[in-house]
């Protein structure tokens, strides 16, 4: 009989913490932050935004000396959507404040949807770092002008409307299902079709396969500049301007909704009061020097700055608000 998710999330979980927790416990930090090499974990293969991040951040960090005398490493560790890596944090990893983790809203869903034991109200946040706005795009010719005739056509028949994006219970899903209920209807009846990548997700878009396309804003900012597709909002609260124009957003369409793509660094559990402030002092600094806000320019990421007891806040509060509405989504 095969196993369901949740049990190989468990056996992972269980083999980690049998393989070498105790071999890391105890590694606290004694004076000034480290006293050993650090590692940055990436739990999903090379390529991606949150192996962008911990790559771009590492760079900083190594070229601003922020480790005299130590060194940084990156670390893949694919699997399960995030679930293989986060369990080694909080298990092998457990009490190390040696290694580091970056995450996001995307670890969220996929948690969810592995029904993993573990999430990320089990590790330590030391800081949220970036943020990226979401769009929703039409074909330019499609007779839907603006969110509101999206939504008129949702209300009438949620069959009528398909929504285009990235893995499911995913950022995109987020945005999808966030809008449904913001509007007052039923999101269990939002018709949903993944597309592995942005070049997929175009193509449908364009060809009308799709009602609605949903990305972060720079996937489909070359079509929007061509004139071949139609911004019906962007996801976030501060104003998107292109080609001259700056973009509806979610509420200034009329919707009380707000979806960010944020991403995080987080340590594993039970490391000391005194040894999560060194973190935090650390991954400061490296936020704080002018070749990380170069870097936010050129990748368009938003500064997304929060730490310590407000970055926990945050985080657990969007675990509890994505967990409802996937459940609503009727996908979990």
């Amino acid at each position: 009989m095969p196993l369901r998710p949740r049990a190989v999330v468990g056996l992972i979980a269980g083999s980690l913490m049998l393989s070498g927790c105790s071999a890391l416990e105890g590694g606290s930090v004694a004076g000034p932050f480290p006293s050993r090499n650090v590692e940055i974990m990436v739990p999903a293969a090379p390529g991606g935004g949150w192996d962008l991040t911990a790559r771009q951040l590492q760079h900083v960090i190594q070229d601003d000396d922020l480790l005299p005398d130590r060194s940084i490493s990156v670390v893949n560790v694919t699997g399960a959507g995030g679930a293989v890596g986060i369990s080694k944090l909080v298990t092998k990893n457990r009490k190390d404040p040696h290694t580091l983790m970056i995450t996001g809203l995307v670890m969220v869903g996929a948690l969810t949807l592995n029904e993993s034991q573990i999430t990320l109200t089990d590790t330590t946040p030391i800081a949220t770092i970036t943020a990226e706005q979401e769009v929703l795009v039409v074909k330019a010719d499609s007779p839907i002008k603006t969110l509101k005739d999206l939504v008129a056509k949702y209300q009438a028949d949620p069959t009528s409307v398909s929504w285009g994006g990235g893995t499911i219970g995913g950022t995109d899903h987020i945005v999808a299902g966030t809008l449904v209920k913001a509007a007052g209807a039923d999101p269990s009846k939002v018709k949903y079709i993944s597309y592995s990548g942005g070049g997929e997700a175009t193509a449908a878009i364009l060809s009308g396969d799709v009602t609605v396309g949903i990305s972060g804003v720079s996937e489909f900012e070359e079509q929007i500049a061509a004139g071949k597709m139609r911004v019906l909002a962007t996801t976030g609260t501060e104003p998107v301007t292109m080609a001259g124009k700056t973009l509806p957003t979610l509420k200034s369409e009329g919707y009380d909704a707000e979806v960010l793509n944020w991403r995080a660094i987080v340590a594993p559990p039970d490391i000391p009061d005194a040894d999560r402030q060194r973190l935090i002092e650390f991954v400061s600094k490296a936020h704080d020097t002018p070749a990380w806000a170069e870097i936010r320019k050129k990748q368009g990421w938003t500064d997304f700055w929060r730490t310590g007891d407000e970055a926990t806040a945050f985080i657990a509060e969007e675990t509890t608000r994505v967990q409802a509405l996937l459940r609503e989504l009727g996908i979990v």
